[in-house]
């Protein structure tokens, strides 16, 4: 079952698995919900999560309950088990189907995507609101399929912006909208698909740059190396260095989130193939640091979309990504290898261009 089509090559799809329990996507829920026999969707967040939206005529059943409160569940209807973004709801319908429920599947995306992509009347999940410790905005560029964050600490209200477009004005907005000062501008890697703006963030802000100690970057910044936290407020970026989709490729973990840049997308990685990239460095990248992280790990990458032949959408945990990313789903290095190396469409035409002008002074 495809989660979106596109035209080029590797097209990222959900790959079918033995025992793996079925998913469900936001629209074709909708569809069964406004049908003449609705499934039944089964909440399994806890109460505190429930409070901010629901699906209609669900079920709640936290899924740390679940084993204990099987009998209160039919075995003759569709269940359509839900979270936040998907990864404990996959699991609550792995559980069902092994204890006898063979109609439960998955709600995919979670509750967010299905309010963001089949019913804006249901509520969406507030990031900033969602972790009283920190803010998280994510501002996606629609016209490059590409995905800035702002994370800030909300009682210092002071902020880093990571991979900001040309365009700053949102952002200078954002900073001035919630009385935010800026500790750090931070680029996770060289982009090659558009033109970065971290050079007129800090023009305008004055806030340091910060990128890996392997960039080339001509313009005036600071390094960062595995290991090392940029602080912002009371809350700090902790560095793990990912090359292989680039050299100088950087993952940020703050607590339970990461930001993966190019290194890992929801359905698949960056590309290596373009620029300095290497596919060995990526799979150890991916192996070595980001696959040892906690499952329930949350995924913030630099890129979503058709855009991009990736999915529509913004988050995804660590264990969803194992389950389904296709390109996690190699069974080896050396099949890794052969998939990021056949295939792929060729360089963009302003790739050095881009390339230039984001790392030039």
């Amino acid at each position: 079952m495809a989660v979106g089509s596109h035209p080029l090559p590797h097209p990222f799809f959900r790959p079918e698995r033995t025992g793996a329990a079925p998913l469900i996507g936001p629209r074709e829920l909708k569809a069964l919900l406004d049908g003449p026999s609705p499934p039944l969707p089964l909440d399994v967040r806890s109460a505190d999560e429930r409070r901010l939206a629901r699906l209609p005529g669900d079920v709640h059943v936290p899924i740390d309950q679940l084993p204990s409160r099987l009998a209160t569940l039919p075995h003759d209807r569709p269940i359509v088990a839900y979270d936040q973004f998907g990864a404990r709801a996959r699991q609550a319908a792995g559980l069902l189907r092994d204890r006898g429920f063979p109609l439960a599947a998955a709600l995919e995306g979670g509750i967010d995507e299905y309010a963001r992509v089949a019913d804006p009347d249901v509520p969406r999940y507030d990031l900033e609101a969602s972790a009283a410790d920190l803010i998280v905005r994510q501002m996606p560029r629609r016209d490059t399929g590409c995905l800035s964050y702002f994370l800030a600490d909300p009682v210092e209200r002071v902020g880093v912006l990571v991979d900001p477009g040309i365009e700053v004005a949102p952002y200078l907005a954002l900073l001035h909208e919630g009385g935010f000062s800026l500790a750090a501008i931070v680029e996770t890697h060289t982009h090659a698909d558009h033109l970065a703006g971290h050079t007129r963030l800090h023009a305008a802000t004055d806030a340091p740059i910060w990128v890996s100690h392997r960039s080339p970057a001509q313009y005036p910044h600071r390094s960062l190396a595995e290991g090392e936290a940029l602080p912002f407020g009371r809350e700090e970026l902790r560095v793990l260095e990912t090359p292989g989709h680039t050299r100088d490729h950087l993952t940020l973990r703050v607590g339970d989130r990461i930001l993966t840049g190019d290194t890992l997308l929801l359905g698949s990685c960056g590309r290596t193939d373009l620029g300095d990239g290497s596919p060995d460095l990526l799979w150890e990248s991916l192996t070595e640091k980001i696959l040892r992280l906690p499952a329930e790990t949350e995924v913030y990458p630099a890129h979503f979309g058709a855009h991009h032949a990736l999915p529509e959408r913004y988050v995804s945990s660590l264990g969803f990504e194992r389950a389904v990313n296709e390109a996690l789903q190699q069974p080896s290095r050396a099949a890794f290898l052969t998939y990021m190396t056949e295939g792929w469409p060729p360089k963009p035409a302003d790739f050095d261009r881009i390339v230039h002008e984001n790392l030039a002074e």
